[in-house]
């Protein structure tokens, strides 16, 4: 998998607690899925269970639900749930989390796919565990 991120003005970072010689990344790719990656200090992929990364998928996509942000949202809530549960405890508020907005939200214009980024970020910033950010991090993929 390779993404190609626009820049931004807030530089990706993976963080690590100071006693823990691991790290953990949770990406949302809005079309519906998860990836939860684990890296070394190193930044080598670690396995999480017998994979390189776990791995989840729902349907619909997010776009589908472009005249009701918060149902967009709240249908991504088990993904959530599930990369929780694949992040040990400690590491969970130096966790990483990304959205990366794909062909489907940008069908959709501007405004409805930035009411659904938010709602997205609104379900983490209040459901979530993960991420001492105050805002998970929202790009394009192109």
């Amino acid at each position: 998998m390779v993404f190609y991120v626009m820049p931004s003005q807030t530089p990706i970072q993976i963080h690590s607690s100071s006693d823990s010689k691991t790290s953990y990344a949770v990406i949302f790719d809005v079309g519906s899925c998860v990836h939860v990656f684990c890296f070394d200090h190193n930044l080598n992929l670690l396995p999480i269970g017998k994979d390189l990364e776990l791995f989840l998928q729902t349907k619909p996509g997010l776009s589908s639900y472009a005249s009701n942000p918060r149902s967009a949202a709240l249908s991504l809530s088990d993904l959530l749930h599930k990369a929780e549960a694949a992040v040990p405890k400690d590491p969970r508020p130096f966790t990483l989390v990304c959205i990366d907005a794909t062909a489907g939200l940008r069908a959709l214009g501007v405004d409805a796919s930035n009411r659904i980024l938010q709602a997205v970020r609104d379900l983490l910033k209040q459901s979530s565990s993960l991420s001492s950010q105050p805002d998970a991090m929202a790009y394009y993929v192109t």
